[in-house]
């Protein structure tokens, strides 16, 4: 093994990252600053070697390699103790990076620790936790899904109650996670209240009404508490179905104007009773049959699957990169406001699921030959290469980012897509995947 790279000299300000990706490393301006990370050990090991050498430092955390998003909060104490430790030699930090679901808490609370500007704790909160976070929008009048925090304490008279008021199918989901994990989606009312009764309900758990309806994400860079990009756009199903029903999983911009005003509303709306004001932020929210805007979620980061790709393709706008100057308290490089709609046409990201659930070699791949030439960028694997569904949060045959001069013209040609481009795999013993697959962070 050849030795590492020398570590880059002292200079500029003291960063601190709060966990890292090696896909978001563009975004780090590792000269200007020194550039410290703490992470869990197994986080770190994924960096390729040259990536890591160019950190001042990594402090690392003994933390099991979950997708639990709540595990580096619990360890908090810990950052903190790791986080002095790098203050002592590198001196006190200027600013602290959380670009992720897993980290805006903690990094908001190292801000409060050492008494730095940026998005506070009790935003983080809000945005992190579903139950404080739906009161907090719904009392300054936001449209809202009936909602219940539930866990074992839960009683039977307020089940009761609750399901008196929500008709329909109901949701349960984690109040801190993401991506659609953990979530359960129940027949009626009367199903929650049996599964209370049989297995109890776990702690950190709400319930709510489902909403019917399209379902959009706005993607927005916020700066002293306005908007100065803004993005909204329509998915073609849902993160629920794609990590549950094998179906694709896409989105594609909205093309109303009208419509989008009213989104563009709405966003701003929720953006001051939450306190956010300097951030990249990801909104969800449905858009009924009836014509009304309620609101799902909102997270202060950016959004994940293929949002960060589709808006710096099809618009120019890095979203990660935004996001670290938010945290860093420097000017956003979208000088001038603007929107989707002073672009032209419309565009949209396509996630193929992937049906396998153990590692699987790519033996065939087809429908590459078929692509419309509507497709802006694609990513697909090679024959021959290893894929590791565990190793993703998005798992996935391939991605494509699709452009054309209307959404109904979009839409229409992921659909092709989906019809046409497959991939033949061929299951492989586990150390075999072991020694062969790339690594993912």
């Amino acid at each position: 093994m050849s030795p590492a790279p020398p570590r880059p000299a002292h200079r500029g300000q003291h960063v601190v990252h709060v966990g890292f990706h090696a896909s978001d490393a563009h975004a780090v301006d590792f000269d200007a600053d020194r550039v410290t990370a703490v992470m869990p050990r197994a986080s770190a090991g994924r960096l390729p070697e040259a990536l890591a050498a160019r950190f001042a430092r990594i402090a690392l955390l003994d933390l099991p390699d979950t997708d639990d998003l709540d595990t580096y909060d619990h360890a908090f104490e810990r950052i903190r103790d790791l986080v002095d430790t790098l203050a002592g030699e590198f001196g006190p930090p200027a600013a602290v990076v959380g670009m992720y679901e897993h980290t805006t808490l903690p990094a908001a609370r190292l801000r409060e620790h050492f008494g730095l500007r940026g998005t506070t704790v009790r935003t983080a909160l809000l945005c992190r936790d579903k139950v404080p976070m739906k009161e907090a929008v719904a009392a300054a009048g936001v449209p809202v899904p009936r909602f219940l925090p539930v866990g074992p304490g839960t009683g039977r008279t307020e089940l009761e109650d609750f399901a008196a008021l929500a008709r329909g199918r109901i949701v349960l989901k984690p109040r801190s996670q993401a991506a659609s994990r953990g979530v359960r989606v129940l027949d009626d009312a009367a199903a929650l209240l049996e599964l209370a009764a049989a297995d109890g309900l776990e702690a950190g758990y709400e319930a709510e009404e489902f909403i019917t309806g399209s379902i959009y994400h706005v993607d927005a860079v916020v700066r002293d508490g306005a908007m100065r990009w803004f993005c909204a756009s329509r998915y073609l199903d849902s993160c629920f179905d794609f990590q549950y029903g094998n179906a694709p999983l896409a989105a594609v911009t909205a093309d109303d104007p009208a419509l989008v005003a009213r989104i563009r509303a709405f966003t701003a709306s929720v953006l001051k009773p939450l306190g956010l004001r300097d951030s990249v932020i990801h909104l969800e929210l449905f858009h009924t049959p009836d014509d009304e805007l309620v609101f799902l979620e909102i997270g202060n980061r950016f959004g994940g699957a293929g949002v960060p790709w589709h808006q710096r393709t099809a618009f120019g706008v890095d979203l990660v990169r935004e996001a670290v100057l938010a945290c860093l308290g420097r000017p956003s490089e979208v000088r001038t406001p603007t929107s989707l709609l002073d672009h032209r046409g419309s565009s949209g990201w396509l996630y193929v699921p992937l049906t396998v659930q153990e590692p699987h070699v790519v033996s065939r791949i087809t429908g590459l030959d078929e692509l419309p030439d509507s497709v802006l960028d694609s990513r697909t694997p090679a024959v021959g290469e290893v894929l590791e569904p565990s190793g993703d949060v998005w798992p996935n045959a391939g991605r494509f980012l699709v452009g054309g001069r209307t959404s109904a013209e979009v839409e229409r040609d992921m659909t092709r897509i989906v019809a046409t481009y497959a991939l033949a795999t061929t299951p492989i013993a586990p150390a075999a995947s072991a020694a062969s697959a790339a690594p993912t962070n």
